[in-house]
């Protein structure tokens, strides 16, 4: 059960990892649910929408 455990993790870290290199940039930590919670925003502002 742990080697099934761990081919799962491994198989997914190098999914992300292909698929990093693949686009050739690093995914936006720009983004957090609290912010826009906090600001008030929803699904519906055309801000919201673009980013």
């Amino acid at each position: 059960m742990a080697y099934i455990f761990s081919a799962i993790i491994v198989v997914a870290v190098v999914l992300m990892i292909i698929k990093i290199i693949r686009k050739r940039k690093l995914p936006s930590n720009n983004y957090t649910p609290f912010d826009d919670i906090t600001e008030g925003k929803t699904g519906n502002d055309k801000e919201y929408r673009y980013k």
